[in-house]
């Protein structure tokens, strides 16, 4: 029987099994103490930032890009707590 694929909420197609792994692995990084705080940190460095009128396409396209993966963990984190309750 073929194993069961995916869509991640990173957009990529992982076995269930994977991304569950990764959940976890998210939730035992960030879940609490120093790795919930570091998150925190990240958080506020993306998406908690505005960039003024006249920034220019390149930084907003980064400023964008770091705030999907702040996102991504974020994510990853409350899934992973979910799973393990």
């Amino acid at each position: 029987m073929k194993e069961k694929i995916n869509a991640s909420i990173d957009g990529r197609m992982y076995p269930k099994e994977v991304d569950k792994d990764l959940n976890s692995k998210a939730n035992g990084l960030f879940g609490g103490g120093i790795g919930k705080d570091f998150l925190q940190y990240l958080e506020s460095l993306t998406t908690n930032s505005i960039h003024p009128a006249g920034t220019g396409i390149e930084t907003l396209a980064h400023a964008e890009g770091a705030r999907w993966i702040v996102a991504v963990i974020k994510k990853r984190n409350e899934l992973g707590r979910r799973q393990s309750e």
